[in-house]
This record gives structure tokens, sequence and C-alpha cells, in this order.
């Protein structure tokens, strides 16, 4: 599987600064590293030969990977994943009790900062060949492009893929009903396209729908945040995004912001089948409108 990665800096959790980093690593330590992001963080969180193995590779390998981005050593590195498994796994409830332990204020200040913030993060880590690939892709007309989310996600998936209809043909916004899954894996071909919205706590339905996708060759643009979702490991690119929020929630302020750019993206790049397919929309939109209104 070939990976494209817009990761991050690594004040965050390693897999964002892994994701960064790829480009710098040699070919040994890249097999290292898609074992891990295959089954992230638990397969980092085994022994140096059972990893080396799995990467085909040599343990010192292994020990060296872990040394390159600065721990003293492998129990060093898998303390610092360990760390980031209970991240990944935290819900509402214990983020609330993280809060009530830590107090922070309560104004608009302090969570416009937070918002504002998580953006600069965002945007700082984005890779303009990653956006530029998912761009050509989402504007292949000889693909069709699918959006699906998660509980919360879904709602912004919904919104991007209207955008997107407005743009060009064959976009489908996948809903969350079982039968419209399955339609939507049915009529999937090879190369087609699927934006994929999951966020911790990860949404077994849309790993699931994600991972057969792939097996039908549909090509995954996958939006998560620094802890990565597990569909990471099919994904041909993954955008990470932060999600840090003043309430016990994670917001989608940032990902809301990378949708929002991709779409300025598209606008820049449609050509005249993109415009006269808008002109239309908007004649068809007003004639409507004002049928109602008779």
């Amino acid at each position: 599987m070939s990976v494209d990665l817009a990761g991050g800096a690594y004040d965050e959790p390693f897999s964002a600064r892994l994701l960064a980093d790829m480009g710098t690593l040699t070919a040994s330590e890249r097999r290292v590293a898609r074992t891990i992001l295959a089954d992230y963080p638990m397969a980092a969180l085994d022994s140096v030969a059972s990893l080396a193995l799995k990467a085909g590779v040599s343990p010192p390998t292994v020990v060296r990977f872990a040394t390159k981005f600065g721990f003293a050593g492998w129990p060093d590195f898998q303390a610092v994943l360990r760390q980031e498994v209970s991240k990944r796994l935290a819900s509402p409830v214990s983020l609330y009790d993280q809060m009530q332990a830590h107090p922070r204020p309560g104004t608009e200040q302090h969570a416009g900062d937070v918002f504002i913030s998580a953006m600069a993060s965002t945007f700082a880590r984005l890779d303009e060949t990653v956006l530029d690939a998912a761009v050509d892709m989402l504007m292949d007309p000889k693909s069709r492009v699918y959006v699906i989310g998660g509980r919360f996600s879904s709602a912004m998936g919904g919104y991007f893929a209207t955008h997107l209809q407005m743009l060009r043909t064959g976009v489908t916004p996948v809903s969350e009903l079982p039968i419209h899954r399955t339609n939507a894996l049915l009529e999937m071909k090879r190369n087609d396209v699927l934006v994929a919205m999951d966020f911790r706590r990860y949404q077994r339905d849309t790993i699931d729908f994600g991972r057969a996708a792939a097996e039908r060759g549909a090509r995954i643009i996958l939006l998560t945040d620094p802890w990565l979702s597990p569909l990471v490991s099919d994904a041909r690119l993954v955008l990470s995004v932060e999600t840090t929020s003043p309430s016990p929630f994670d917001s989608f302020v940032s990902a809301l912001a990378v949708l929002e750019l991709l779409i300025h993206r598209l606008g820049e790049s449609i050509g005249a089948d993109s415009v006269e397919r808008m002109r239309a929309h908007d004649s068809l939109n007003q004639s409507l409108m004002l049928s109602e209104d008779e």
C-alpha cells in the first residue's frame, strides 16, 4: 500500500510526528513505520523482535527507529505509546473528570484561544503535496466520490458532499443506515474515492466500511485526529487535525476548517464543466424557490 500523509509537529502524539517525518526515514525504517501504523499503537507495544519480524527488518533497525525519534530506547518509546493508548480511548466522561481535577478559565477568550491554537497547529502541519493529491482525486471525472462519517462527523460529511455535488457529478453522501452503506459498496468501483471521517473513539462500522471499500479498490482520503483512526492502514491520503476543545467533547472546528480549505482548493481547480454545472444548479435552485412562492 502506498500512503501519502499530512502529519504534524511533535508537540502532540507520536503518530503526528511519525506522519510528518515519514519522508525522512530510510527504506527499512519506513517498513517499521508502516507496520506500526497498520495497527497503531498496539503493534509497537510488542517486543522488538516481534515488530522486527512483522516489518521484515532486523531488531537493531527497530531500536534505531526509536532512537532516531529522540527516545532513549525501546522501553522509553513504549512508555510514551502506552500514554497515548489512554488518550486514544478517552471518553467525554473521562475528559470531564480531568477538567474537574484541573479547572481552566471558562471565558470566551479562553475558548477562542483553544480553537485558534488548534487550527493553527492543524494548518501548520498540512502537507501541500497531500492537499494537491486530494484535490486531484476528488476532481477525477472517471471516479465516483463517496463521503462517510460517524455519529457526529456524518453531518460534517454531508456538508462537504453537498459542496462537491455543486462542482461535479457522481458524489454520494453515505448515511449511517446499514442499507445505504451496503448499496454504496455494491456500486463502488476500483479507483473510486472514499472520503472517510473517523475520530476517537473510533467507530467500528465506519472502519469496516472503509476496509471493505479498500478491498474493492477504492482510494481513501481519511480525515482523523492525531491519535489516528485504525483506518489509517487502508488510506491513500491521511489528514490529521486537532480536536482540542475547552469542553469535554472533541471539537470539529479544525476538521471543518480543513474541509473548507479543500472546498476552496477545489473551487480554484474547476474547469468549464464545473462552472456550467454551478450555473445550472443555481438556475434550477432559483426556479424551484420561485415555484414554492407561487
